[in-house]
C-alpha cells in the first residue's frame, strides 16, 4: 500500500509524506511536556519517541552537560593527533539526568572520540552553550540551535550571528538541518544511510514565534524491530509532526531518551529511566554510550525551587515575559549554589531585588548593583566571551541572575548568610539595609506559604 502511495506522489511531482504509525501511545510526563511512543511498519520497522516541550511554560528549566574541569586534555585527529583542552567529560544520558536531578534528558551534540567509559575528556563538534557559558564555539559545517532568554528557539546551518549567541542561554550543535521553513532538505540516497537518530524541531504559532520544542529519538540497527531512518526521512517525519524546522543531532549509538515517571510512587521504581533501546556499545541493544553532551529539563516546583506564581506574588511588578526569562536561570542558579531552603532562596532573591538588579523596582543604575559594582573581570573569562559581549548579556534579566550567581559563589555569600553578614558583604549603607531586610522577609513569607503538592 505504501509503495502505491509513494508512486502516486512521485508521478504527481509531490513529496511523499512520512507513513502513518500503526501504534501511538502516550507516556506519563511532567506538566508542560508530552511524550508519545510511535510504532511504524513503513517504510520499515521503526520505534520512535516524540517529546514536546511548551516553550511558554515558565516553570520548566533547561540545561546541558557541564564543562570539563580546567586542565583536562583530549587528543583528536588521525595519525598525528593533536592535544587540545577538553570541553566535556563523557557521561551517559542516564547518569547526566541523575547528576543534574532532571525529569527528562536526551543526547545532543556530536563529539570525539567515541569512548566506552565515563569521565573521559572529549572534544565537542560545534556549539555547546550552558547558561551563557560558551563551552564549545560554533563550528563550520555543523548546524546548531539556540534558546534565548525569551524562549525563542532558533536554528542556524552555520555560524550564528553574535547577537543571537549573546542572547542565548542554552544551545548545542548538530550535523545539519533536515527541515528548513517547512521544506525537507534533499539528499542523494547513496549519501543518506539509515541510522538511529536524535533530532530537535520546533512548532511555530500563527505569529511565527516558537511555540513547542519537539525532540525525536528513533531506534535503529535492530533488524525487524527498529531499523533507523535516513536524514531525508527524518525531515519528512519532522514535517508530519508539525515542525517547521528540524536539526539532526548526534545519533547512532548515542541516541538516548531518559524520562522520570511523574506518577510512580514506589521508591524502588522511581527515578529516571531509559525509555528507548539504545545501541550504545558495539551496536548491542540496551547498552548506553557515554556521550559528549546531553540536554535536559526539570519541572520547577515550590519544593525544588521558586515557581512563576511565587515570583509574581513576591514581585507583582514583573511581567509574564520577565518571569519567563527569569525562571530557568534563577532556579538553575539556586541548584548550582545549593540554596535549597526557603531562607537561602529568599536571601538570593533579596540580592536580585537590590537597585539595579533584575527584579528591582523603579529607575536605578545597574553599575550600583553589588554583583556588578564589585567587578566581573573573571566572569567574561569563565564564560569565554569578550568584555563587550559580557555587557550585552548583563543588559538582560537572565544575564544578571547569572552575574549574581557568580558574585555569590566568588564571595562565599552562603557563609556570610549563615553569619548574618550578607548586607555587609553587599556593602549596603543603613537605609539600603532596611529595604534589603524587608525584601528578604517578604520573599521568605511567600516561600513559606503552604502550596498544593507539585506546585
Amino acid at each position: 500500500m505504501f509503495a502505491c502511495l509513494l508512486l502516486g506522489f512521485l508521478l504527481a511531482g509531490q513529496e511523499a509524506p512520512f507513513p502513518k504509525p500503526v501504534k501511538v501511545e502516550s507516556i506519563p510526563a511532567i506538566t508542560g511536556t508530552s511524550i508519545q511512543f510511535r510504532q511504524y511498519d513503513q517504510p520499515r520497522p521503526l520505534k520512535v519517541w516524540v517529546l514536546r516541550v511548551d516553550l511558554l511554560d515558565p516553570d520548566l528549566a533547561q540545561t546541558v552537560s557541564r564543562p570539563a574541569p580546567a586542565g583536562a586534555k583530549v587528543k583528536v585527529g588521525g595519525k598525528e593527533p593533536m592535544e587540545l583542552p577538553a570541553e566535556t567529560l563523557s557521561q551517559t544520558t542516564l547518569d547526566f539526568a541523575r547528576q543534574e536531578k532532571l525529569d527528562i534528558a536526551v543526547n545532543a551534540s556530536p563529539f570525539a572520540p567515541v569512548v566506552k567509559l565515563p569521565g573521559v575528556p572529549l572534544d565537542i563538534h560545534g556549539l555547546h552553550l550552558r547558561e551563557h557559558h560558551l563551552v564549545s564555539p560554533p563550528m563550520k559545517h555543523y548546524a546548531c540551535w539556540l534558546l534565548s532568554g525569551d524562549h525563542r528557539l532558533r536554528f542556524f546551518q552555520d555560524q550564528p550571528p553574535a547577537g543571537a549567541l549573546n542572547r542565548a542561554i542554552v544551545g548545542t550543535g548538530g550535523f545539519g538541518m533536515v527541515l528548513v521553513d517547512g521544506r525537507v532538505v534533499e539528499r542523494k540516497a547513496k549519501d543518506d544511510p539509515l541510522h538511529p537518530r536524535t533530532a530537535l524541531g520546533v512548532e511555530e504559532g500563527p505569529d511565527g514565534q516558537s511555540k513547542t520544542m519537539v525532540w525525536v529519538v528513533i531506534d535503529g540497527r535492530q533488524p525487524k524491530v527498529s531499523e533507523g531512518v535516513s536524514q531525508k526521512e527524518l525531515g519528512l517525519l519532522g514535517k508530519d509532526l508539525g515542525c517547521t524546522q528540524m536539526l539532526n543531532l548526534d545519533g547512532g549509538g548515542s541516541s538516548t531518551l531518559v524520562v522520570h515517571d511523574p506518577i510512580e510512587k514506589d521508591p524502588q521504581k522511581a527515578g529516571p529511566k531509559v525509555r528507548n533501546i539504545p545501541v550504545g556499545l558495539g551496536n548491542i541493544p540496551g547498552t548506553l554510550r557515554p556521550n559528549g553532551n546531553n540536554w535536559g529539563l526539570w519541572r520547577i516546583t515550590p519544593e525544588k525551587g521558586v515557581t512563576a506564581s511565587q515570583l509574581k506574588a513576591i514581585y507583582p511588578q514583573l511581567s509574564a515575559g520577565a518571569i519567563l526569562r527569569l525562571g530557568g536561570p534563577l532556579n538553575n542558579s539556586l541548584r548550582h549554589l545549593g540554596l535549597e531552603t526557603a531562607e537561602g532562596k529568599a536571601a538570593f532573591l533579596s540580592i536580585l531585588a537590590l537597585p539595579g538588579g533584575p527584579v528591582s523596582e523603579g529607575p536605578s543604575n545597574p553599575s550600583d548593583w553589588p554583583p556588578i559594582r564589585s567587578g566581573l573581570a573573571g566572569l567574561g573569562t569563565e564564560w569565554g566571551i569578550s568584555a563587550s559581549e559580557l555587557q550585552s548579556i548583563l543588559a538582560e534579566p537572565d544575564g544578571k541572575v547569572l552575574a549574581a550567581r557568580h558574585w555569590w559563589q566568588s564571595n562565599n555569600a552562603t557563609q556570610a548568610l549563615k553569619d548574618g553578614k550578607l548586607a555587609d558583604l553587599a556593602g549596603l549603607p543603613p537605609p539600603a539595609r532596611e529595604r534589603h531586610e524587608e525584601s528578604r522577609k517578604n520573599a521568605l513569607k511567600v516561600l513559606l506559604q503552604k502550596h498544593a503538592p507539585g506546585g
